[in-house]
């Protein structure tokens, strides 16, 4: 099975859900795809979707996944990785409305160096990245704590510049 999760953030990530599905319906992807899919608008017609799920539910779905698909959230790649799982993650894009900044390609540009996830910065490089997971197994280490202090300092720059306008 495969998880695809795109975090509670209140915009979804349709982009990211319909590219799985499409990939899923033309069978480039032949597991079950299992999608939280949040506030999202867009209802996949060929993976299993559910808004939210419970923390325990998605500890549950990760153990038992193959392969995390998601967006560069933080607690959702540091689950993973602690469990050896291989993540592939496709950041939000601000050009796109799918993000107030482009934290989300920081984070996944950290952690991709750190060989600890793959990296699909369009949804077009899924289905390379998506065999590549088969056999990926992440860098042992922390979970990204380095890249949470980056982010943070990222975001007090942003906070710092908007205060002075």
């Amino acid at each position: 099975m495969i998880f695809l999760t795109v975090g509670n953030w209140h915009k979804g990530f349709d982009r990211l859900v319909e590219a799985v599905d499409t990939l899923k319906s033309s069978n480039v992807i032949t597991e079950d795809v299992v999608v939280q899919v949040g506030s999202g608008s867009y209802e996949p017609k060929h993976l299993k979707a559910i808004e939210y799920c419970s923390p325990t539910e998605f500890v549950d779905f990760i153990t038992k996944s193959s392969i995390i698909i998601t967006h560069a959230g933080i607690g959702t790649i540091g689950q993973a990785i602690a469990l050896a799982k291989p993540v592939v993650v496709v950041p939000r894009k601000a050009a796109l409305g799918e993000a107030s900044n482009n934290h989300q390609w920081t984070t996944a540009k950290q952690l991709e160096s750190e060989s600890k996830v793959l990296v699909a910065y369009e949804v077009s490089e899924l289905p390379d990245k998506l065999q590549e997971a088969k056999d990926f197994v992440p860098a042992k280490g922390q979970s990204g704590q380095e890249i949470i202090r980056a982010v943070e300092i990222f975001l007090e720059k942003i906070a710092a510049r908007k205060g002075k306008q």
